[in-house]
């Protein structure tokens, strides 16, 4: 199955006689069977044909709108799956002050520890006590101890400042002068752009896999839901922004598959990749996310898109009470 990226702007996508096109000037751009397609994620100017919309809506297959910057805009979207008794079920918990706490430390404890493991391998780093992976080690018992989501936001803030230390450490020449700590909006250096970027796909991804299980992507645990805000797509992620993005990050900066020249300055100051660069960033985040991985809860090997399914799928156990707390994939290495 295939997510179809689209950047070519003024580009129409259309569904016709089995097939999805995406066509300019009459000049087919990509085209494949229409039944190896799970999600269109479209940036910027791009046009989809009623035959188009209306074959999306039937299959199920989410359409995600995405600015030229990649900002995340909205998203057509089929009916929800049919278990009402599994978001009932969200509901319920989610007005259990306990449940959320639990199972956010769950989530917030995951990413520390993948983290603690990726600042490790992008140094190469011996723990002497005073490295960013030990920093984040010294805030585990006390997230373990907490009652409150505020603290564990805090706790949380504290560990990604000192994991960003140490990923600035790791980028080599002019990207480590240029990316000072993580910036969310407005973006305004390269490093941050790409992170930015990926996180957005990245949030896409889970955004897509809850629809399918059916539950509630609005209603989190952990970030506290507002308008327009996929709050359990971002606590789900959380755990994976350094496995999946960070690492790509790196190696697309680090190994100059991407270049200077390839990131330009919007008129609102924002950063963001030329064209061609953005196709060869999403090629490559299609293929890290179609890597093969061990997924311990189920001891398989997997794919990562497949894997954030199955952590979709293990939430909604936890919801419906057959297992008893969220267990965060954590990366080879943490145990």
């Amino acid at each position: 199955m295939t997510i179809l990226y689209i950047t070519e702007q003024g580009a129409t996508i259309r569904h016709l006689a089995g097939r999805i096109s995406v066509r300019r000037d009459d000049r087919i751009i990509q085209e494949l069977p229409d039944f190896k397609c799970r999600q269109i994620v479209t940036f910027g100017n791009i046009n989809l044909t009623p035959e188009l919309m209306n074959y999306c809506l039937q299959q199920g297959i989410d359409v995600a709108f995405l600015s030229t910057t990649g900002r995340y805009k909205g998203r057509l979207q089929a009916e929800l799956a049919k278990n009402v008794m599994l978001r009932h079920k969200q509901y319920e918990c989610a007005s259990r002050p306990a449940f959320e706490v639990q199972n956010a430390q769950a989530i917030v404890t995951g990413k520390i520890k993948n983290m603690m493991v990726m600042s490790r391998v992008q140094r190469r780093l011996r723990d002497d006590g005073r490295s960013p992976a030990s920093e984040m080690q010294q805030l585990l018992p006390k997230i373990a101890q907490t009652n409150s989501l505020e603290s564990l936001n805090g706790y949380e803030g504290v560990a990604s400042a000192a994991y960003f230390r140490a990923f600035r450490s790791a980028l080599k020449g002019e990207w480590e002068s240029s990316f000072q700590t993580r910036q969310y909006r407005p973006v305004t250096d390269p490093v941050n752009a790409l992170l930015s970027l990926g996180y957005t796909l990245l949030y896409n991804n889970f955004y897509a896999a809850i629809n399918i299980v059916g539950l509630d992507p609005f209603l989190g645990v952990y970030h506290r839901p507002h308008h327009g805000h996929a709050a359990l797509a971002s606590d789900l992620m959380e755990e994976q922004r350094c496995v999946v993005v960070d690492p790509l990050v790196m190696t697309v900066l680090n190994k100059r598959i991407l270049v200077a020249s390839d990131f330009v300055t919007t008129p609102s100051q924002e950063i963001r990749l030329v064209p061609p660069a953005l196709k060869k960033f999403l090629a490559l985040y299609a293929e890290k996310i179609n890597e093969q991985v061990t997924y311990p809860q189920q001891n398989i090997r997997t794919t990562y898109r497949q894997l954030f399914e199955f952590q979709v799928r293990h939430f909604a156990r936890v919801i419906l009470g057959e297992e008893k707390v969220y267990q965060p994939f954590m990366v080879v290495g943490d145990r």
